[in-house]
């Protein structure tokens, strides 16, 4: 009963991974990697210690990209003070919105913050763009770790199947 207790919290967090690889409220990531420490320590599953290292890494890495892709987005457009500003507060309005807030928040954001960095329309036009593409870019790196999670442990669990381990 225990085993399959920890499964299902397992696969919560699989979920809460893939959904919050389109929702930035929702750390993603982090969920994704819970399932792993999940199954790692409290299952007969194991990772070594340098899956576990290196799924760590990644994890940090890719929660702290999906930010950073939409700043870098901006700043390479020459996006100033405002349009960081802009942009940080869309994307936190555009969650209120959904599926199209998210998009268009971080967009509308770093436009509105462009003008008021006295850009002109089409130069804050372009950096609304870099704060959009940035937005995506961290959707889709975020999207791709969480499945990629998911396939490692539903992995790890046929092999448990196909070896006779004692599979939770």
């Amino acid at each position: 009963m225990g085993q399959v207790l920890v499964l299902f919290f397992v696969f919560c967090f699989l979920l809460l991974g893939l959904i919050g690889a389109i929702l930035p409220i929702i750390p993603g990531p982090i969920m994704s990697y819970l399932a792993i420490l999940l199954i790692h320590f409290f299952t007969e599953l194991e990772f070594s210690f340098w899956q576990l290292f290196s799924y760590t890494v990644f994890a940090v890495l890719v929660f702290l990209s999906d930010y950073l892709l939409q700043f870098l987005g901006v700043k390479k457009l020459g996006g100033q003070k405002y349009a960081l500003y802009g942009t940080a507060a869309g994307i936190l309005t555009g969650l209120f919105f959904p599926p199209l807030g998210l998009f268009l928040g971080a967009f509308l954001g770093a436009f509105l913050g462009a003008l008021m960095d006295n850009k002109k329309k089409i130069q804050a036009t372009r950096i609304a763009f870099g704060a959009l593409l940035g937005f995506i870019f961290g959707t889709v790196l975020k999207l791709v770790y969480a499945v990629y999670i998911v396939f490692i442990i539903l992995e790890k669990i046929d092999l448990c199947i196909m070896f006779n381990y004692s599979c939770p």
